[in-house]
């Protein structure tokens, strides 16, 4: 690479202004498999754009020889290459906040030298130990195709490349593909499965994760902006958590113990069987992509992407009659894949507990009933003029009040009884006659138990 004025200037508005330090103190030598640690404090070279400290290792490199530089540890780091005083590749940085914190720096040497690889703190406050590794890769020269512990460097077009991927034994696998040069992205095919990624290894890195049976896949790396460049590419055996069995269909219990399963580009479709009415709480939850929980049969259909607490996992909680329902675990967007957890928990009614949802209202008697998002008519006689009070009330979601006469609106209310703003309170003058009160979810919601209550005049 010749150094050009551009270049320079790069390098010397850039945080790593490095050309003019590295002759501030020798390089330390860095073997290739051979790890060496350091530590970045205020006794290091300083870096005078932003602050931040380096140490400069130096590596011998054979021209076309491929190598992934990796540095670990507290500091939250940025990795550089340089040769002969022009960037040959980076920066890249850790995604700082992570425990542990890392970087990788993948590159191909163009030429037979010395490197220069400066690790630096991410900013002027950033101190700290590290390890810094360096792991040759094996170039891919397009022979045989990749199996699990491959692990190779390849150069990528603006079309991406494509491989051929043997699996000889069914199992849990793992792809990844990194590069500090672009946008990272994955797609895997066949056998039922068809599934990608941009972002599930970490910043601009891609991760497959997937059970696989035994057969040929066509595996394709790409970048998301149809950047060129390298990139390293791992197929290894993803490792599941101690007593986990993956289950990716079949019954789901009541009793609130775990089913774990795994997405491969199609949802996953399970059967709950209610017995008896009673509150079902069903949750989905990942640590690989956003989830999407659906909810059919009965008459009910119902779904929900964010409402596990975290923005990614899901939660339905519903008031079920006896049946047998569908339970469906997919990802919110297409293509997303691996592993999930799926649960249900029912809670029974208490005892003595008679549901009605509709008929007559009496004043002072109340109503237990339970919706499933749909709304329920009641019918109020009244015999004196005076203020109606009518009370709707629900742990299971927010409450809506409607008080008809001769199909004409009288009042409406959707937060004014006590309880937080979920609860529902009219409050009007009415004179003698047949009104309909009609109880509802707000917004068409899921609905569950709830309890209604009229009278007349104020507490």
């Amino acid at each position: 690479m010749k150094k050009t004025p551009l270049a320079l200037a790069l390098l010397l508005s850039s945080p790593w202004t490095l050309a003019q330090n590295a002759a501030d103190a020798a390089a330390l030598p860095l073997g290739m498999g051979a790890g060496v640690r350091g530590e970045i404090t205020t006794a290091n070279r300083i870096n005078y754009s932003d602050g931040s400290r380096s140490i400069v290792y130096a590596i011998d490199l054979d021209a076309g020889q491929a190598v992934s530089f990796e540095a670990s540890g507290a500091l939250c780091a940025r990795l550089f290459v340089m040769r002969d005083g022009d960037a040959v590749a980076g920066p890249t940085q850790s995604q700082c906040g992570e425990t542990p914190a890392g970087v990788r720096l993948t590159m191909m040497a163009s030429e037979k030298g010395r490197y220069e690889v400066a690790v630096s703190g991410s900013g002027s406050r950033a101190f700290g130990p590290f390890r810094l590794d360096a792991k040759p890769l094996q170039v891919h020269r397009g022979e045989g195709p990749l199996r699990p512990g491959a692990d190779i460097a390849d150069l990528i077009g603006r079309d991406g490349k494509s491989y051929r991927l043997e699996i000889r034994q069914a199992g849990y696998y793992q792809i990844e593909m990194r590069s500090s040069e672009f946008d990272s992205a994955l797609e895997l095919q066949g056998n039922g499965v068809s599934i990608s990624d941009d972002d599930g290894g970490g910043g601009l890195n891609a991760r497959l994760g997937a059970p696989l049976e035994a057969g040929t896949y066509t595996l394709r790396a790409k970048s998301v902006d149809e950047a060129t460049g390298l990139f390293q590419l791992a197929v290894g055996t993803g490792e599941l958590p101690d007593g986990v069995r993956l289950r990716n269909s079949g019954a789901l219990a009541l009793d609130g113990s775990v089913v774990h399963g795994a997405l491969t580009g199609s949802p996953r479709e399970y059967q709950l069987r209610v017995r008896q009415p009673g509150r079902v709480i069903i949750e989905l939850g990942s640590e690989s992509f956003d989830t999407q929980l659906e909810l059919r049969g009965n008459d009910v259909s119902l779904s929900d992407d964010d409402g596990g607490g975290n923005g990614t996992d899901s939660r339905i909680a519903a008031m079920l009659q006896p049946g047998t329902y569908t339970v469906v675990a997919r990802a919110l967007n297409d293509g997303s894949n691996g592993l999930f957890r799926l649960s249900a928990t029912q809670t029974a009614l208490p005892a003595g507990t008679e549901l009605r949802s509709g008929g007559t209202l009496t004043l002072d008697a109340p109503v237990t009933g339970m919706s499933a998002g749909e709304a329920h008519s009641y019918q109020l006689t009244i015999t004196e003029a005076g203020t109606l009070v009518v009370d709707m009330r629900s742990e299971d979601f927010d409450t809506v009040l409607e008080l008809r006469r001769d199909g004409s609106v009288v009042a409406e209310d959707d937060d004014g009884g006590d309880g937080g703003g979920t609860n529902a309170r009219l409050s009007v003058d009415v004179q003698p006659g047949t009104y309909t009160v009609m109880a509802k979810a707000y917004e068409g919601g899921s609905g569950g138990l709830y309890e209604l209550r009229a009278r007349m005049g104020l507490e």
